[in-house]
């Protein structure tokens, strides 16, 4: 017996659709294979945070090089290029996810990620890795297209922290075109908290890290990471930075939701941008993670258990913050 699927209210486009299936089967392989050229070209070089991304100049080359009517469909047929991103050893079930930053026309890149070992709360779906990667780049997503415009529970209440998240347009490959008014018209957003949500490029200068004799360049970075941390429920931010073998580093941090749950961990954050860059948890050399130690939200306990199933071999050092 089949398992019964949930009913869609929406309607879809059929002209979208076809014109998706028409550009996918005539072209899809070969610009998928391009934009994910375009992605990996700029690996490796965590310092210009460009991974994954297609820069919005190379947008317009690829408009113009594929005869393609707007961005929305250069982001459906990109949805191949994504899914390569995904790391689902668990489910092997991929998930792309390309999102559309406002500031700057570039696209970003995502898929899911799961971590064999550790609990199924660890997670990361491919939105989330979306909404994250641009948190990190002090942007915001103004349309993400996914297999299809119906994101989980889960990801509506995540996408909901963002400030901007009530303008989020939403397709798909099958003609929807949502805002997520739409697909989540009662939100219990940050509002309800007396809270703005995450703003793009918020810092807090006033935060500091107790004395430590951890190398400067590794406490600046970890500390310029707790700094943009979105923590306004706990006031207790979090950030992780990750030494790679080739002495590169990368850095995440904290983005709690006003249900608590889901909150971006800094560890998942940190990982993000570690497989946005091209890297694989092999090339983890080292950890450093700034948390309010004893506080009401202590990540000691959840990063240790997590990088211990990713990197078993690599050393975790924990600074609390002033």
């Amino acid at each position: 017996m089949c398992a019964q699927v949930s009913l869609n209210p929406f309607q879809a486009d059929p002209a979208i659709a076809a014109r998706a299936r028409q550009l996918s089967a005539e072209i899809g392989d070969k610009l998928s294979q391009e934009i994910a050229r375009l992605a990996a070209a700029k690996n490796r070089r965590p310092e210009d945070n460009l991974g994954g991304i297609v820069l919005g100049s190379e947008v317009a080359i690829l408009l113009e090089s594929f005869a393609l009517q707007s961005v929305e469909e250069l982001m459906l047929l990109a949805l191949p290029a994504a899914r390569q991103i995904a790391r689902p050893p668990i489910s092997n079930f991929f998930v792309g996810a390309v999102g559309l930053e406002r500031e700057t026309g570039n696209l970003v890149l995502g898929g899911n990620v799961e971590f064999p070992g550790a609990h199924l709360g660890f997670t990361i779906h491919g939105e989330g890795f979306v909404f994250t990667r641009a948190a990190s780049r002090g942007t915001t997503i103004e349309t993400i297209a996914i297999g299809e415009a119906h994101p989980c529970a889960h990801c509506r209440q995540y996408i909901s922290e963002f400030s901007t998240s009530r303008e989020l347009t939403l397709i798909d490959p099958l003609g929807h075109r949502l805002s997520l008014a739409e697909l989540y018209p009662w939100p219990f957003d940050p509002g309800y908290l007396g809270d703005a949500g995450y703003l793009a490029g918020s810092y807090d200068a006033a935060l500091d890290l107790v004395p430590n004799d951890w190398p400067t360049t590794i406490a600046d970075r970890l500390l310029d990471a707790g700094r943009r941390a979105h923590a306004p429920y706990s006031r207790c931010p979090g950030a992780v930075v990750l030494a790679l073998a080739d002495g590169q580093t990368v850095s995440g941090f904290s983005v709690e939701s006003v249900a608590f749950n889901p909150t971006m961990g800094p560890l998942q954050a940190a990982m993000i941008n570690l497989i946005a860059h091209g890297y694989d948890v092999s090339d983890i050399a080292e950890a450093a993670l700034g948390t309010r130690l004893g506080g009401n939200v202590d990540y000691a306990l959840s990063v240790t258990e997590l990088l211990g199933k990713l990197a078993p071999g690599a050393p975790l050092n924990i600074l609390g913050w002033a």
